[in-house]
C-alpha cells in the first residue's frame, strides 16, 4: 500500500535515510557511501593537451624534413662523385631521415578534417602518407634483383622517367608495388642484403633498347648490336648480361625519389605549422566537447599504433612468418629501430611538458608511473634485440619477441587505463592481455 503513496521530499529523505541504517540492507544500498568517499575529478585541460600534441607533430616533422633534406643534398653528392664513401654516407642519411618520420608517422592515423582543395588534388594526409611511406614493397618491381637483371622500373625503357609517369605507378595493382616513398629509396641505396655497389651509379646509359625473355646480351656485345637492326640479330643472340643496366635512369629514379619526399614532408609539415598550418587551427577549437573529440582522435591513434604497427605489422610478421617477406625496412636491416622509434615516439607525445601522462599523473600518479616505468622497459628490451633478428630461426625469434609483446600488452592495460582516467570513450581493446 506504501508503494501507492505520493511521498513529499521530507519524507522520501526520512525514508531513504532509515533503510540505508538497517543492517541487512544490500549491496546496493552500500554504494552511496562509496561515492560519497570518491574524490571529485578535475577537467582535463584539453586546449593545453592539444597544444602539446600539435607542438610535438610539428617539431618531429621538422626535423624529419630537415633530415630529408641532408639526405637529398648528400645523395646529389653521390651521384656527381659515386664511390663506396658516398654511398655509406647516404644510406646512413636515409636511416636517419626514416628514423625521424617514424617516430611521428602514427600521426596519420588521426582522423581530420581534410580542404575540400587537398581533396580535389589528391593531397590528403593519408594518401601523402601512402607516398611516403608505404610499405612492405616489392624490389623487383624497382630495380634488378640477382635472379632477374632487367626487371623494375629502372629497367622498364617505356616508362619515362618523370614524376608523373612514376607516381602513376605507385600502387598500381597492389600497395606492395610501391614506386614512391623512402622504401623505394632504401632499396636503390641498399640494393638487396645491403650489398648495393656505388658502381650502380656510375652515369652510363642503357646498354641495350629491349632484350626479348630468353635473350641476355652481355654490355661488350651492345655496340655490335647497336649496328644490326633487325630483329633476327637479337633473336640468335645468346649471351650473358654482364651487370647492371641503365645507370643513368637508375640515377634520375634516386633523385627523383628524393625530391618527392621532400616535397610531401613539406606539405605535412607546413599543415601542421602551430601558428597557420590548416590541421593546427583545428586543434584550436574554441568548443569543448570538439576538444575532447580531438583529444580522444589523438589517444585513440596512439592506442592503434601499438596494436595496428607495433603488434600486427612488426611482431606478428617476426612470429608467426618462418619465411620473413613483410618486413618494414628488409633492405637497410633497420626492423628493430623502426620498433625502436615508434615506441619512442608514442613515449615522447605522451611524456612531454603539458602532455597526456602529466595530466594522467595529476589525477592517478599510480598509473602515470606504471606506463613511463613500462615505456622505458619496453625500449630498453627492444633496443637489445639483434638487427639481423629476420635471420634466426622462427623458434628463437618468438623466444625473443613473447616477453616483449606481454610487456606492449601490460602497457597498453595502463594506457586503457589513462584513458578512463582522462575520460576519454576509446574504443574497447581489441585483444587479451591475460
Amino acid at each position: 500500500m506504501k508503494s501507492n503513496i505520493t511521498l513529499s521530499s521530507l519524507q522520501f529523505t526520512f525514508w531513504l535515510t532509515l533503510v540505508l541504517s538497517l543492517s541487512g540492507c544490500d549491496q546496493f544500498f552500500d554504494k552511496p557511501k562509496h561515492v560519497e568517499n570518491t574524490p571529485v575529478i578535475a577537467d582535463i585541460n584539453s586546449e593545453s593537451l592539444l597544444s602539446a600534441a600539435n607542438l610535438y607533430v610539428y617539431t618531429q616533422m621538422s626535423d624529419a624534413l630537415s633530415k630529408a633534406q641532408e639526405l637529398d643534398s648528400i645523395i646529389t653528392s653521390l651521384l656527381n662523385q659515386p664511390n663506396p664513401g658516398a654511398l655509406e654516407e647516404a644510406q646512413d642519411a636515409w636511416i636517419k631521415a626514416y628514423s625521424a618520420y617514424v617516430k611521428v608517422s602514427f600521426f596519420s592515423n588521426v582522423p581530420r578534417f581534410e580542404k575540400p582543395q587537398f581533396k580535389d588534388q589528391n593531397e590528403t594526409y593519408l594518401l601523402i602518407e601512402e607516398r611516403i611511406d608505404s610499405w612492405p614493397i616489392e624490389p623487383g618491381y624497382i630495380d634488378y634483383l640477382p635472379l632477374y637483371p632487367l626487371s623494375g622500373i629502372v629497367n622498364d625503357l617505356t616508362l619515362k622517367m618523370n614524376e608523373s609517369d612514376i607516381s602513376a605507378q605507385h600502387g598500381f595493382s597492389d600497395m606492395r608495388f610501391a614506386s614512391l616513398g623512402f622504401h623505394p629509396m632504401e632499396f636503390l641505396l641498399f640494393g638487396v642484403n645491403g650489398k648495393r655497389s656505388a658502381k650502380d651509379f656510375i652515369p652510363q646509359e642503357n646498354s641495350i633498347e629491349v632484350v626479348s625473355a630468353d635473350t641476355a646480351i652481355k654490355e661488350d656485345d651492345a655496340d655490335d648490336l647497336n649496328e644490326a637492326n633487325t630483329s633476327e640479330a637479337h633473336e640468335h643472340v645468346h649471351a650473358e648480361i654482364n651487370g647492371p643496366q641503365n645507370h643513368n635512369r637508375r640515377r634520375d629514379y634516386l633523385r627523383l625519389l628524393s625530391a618527392l619526399v621532400v616535397s610531401n614532408l613539406q606539405k605535412l609539415t607546413d599543415r601542421w605549422e602551430p601558428a597557420h598550418g590548416y590541421y593546427a587551427k583545428q586543434w584550436r577549437q574554441t568548443q569543448s566537447e570538439q576538444q575532447t573529440v580531438n583529444l580522444t582522435l589523438i589517444y585513440q591513434a596512439l592506442l592503434d599504433a601499438i596494436q595496428e604497427t607495433l603488434l600486427a605489422k612488426h611482431f606478428a610478421v617476426l612470429m608467426n612468418q618462418k619465411q620473413v617477406d613483410d618486413l618494414r625496412s628488409p633492405f637497410s636491416s633497420q626492423d628493430t629501430q623502426n620498433m625502436h622509434d615508434l615506441v619512442f615516439g608514442i613515449e615522447s607525445l605522451f611524456n612531454m611538458e603539458g602532455g597526456l601522462l602529466s595530466e594522467i599523473k595529476l589525477q592517478d600518479a599510480e598509473t602515470a608511473d606504471k606506463s613511463t616505468a613500462l615505456f622505458k622497459r619496453l625500449l630498453l628490451d627492444i633496443s637489445k634485440l639483434p638487427k639481423n633478428i629476420d635471420t634466426l630461426t622462427l623458434e628463437k625469434r618468438k623466444a625473443l619477441l613473447t616477453p616483449i609483446q606481454d610487456k606492449v600488452f601490460q602497457l597498453l592495460e595502463q594506457l586503457y587505463k589513462g584513458a578512463e582516467i582522462l575520460r576519454l570513450p576509446v574504443r574497447a581493446l581489441p585483444v587479451s592481455t591475460s
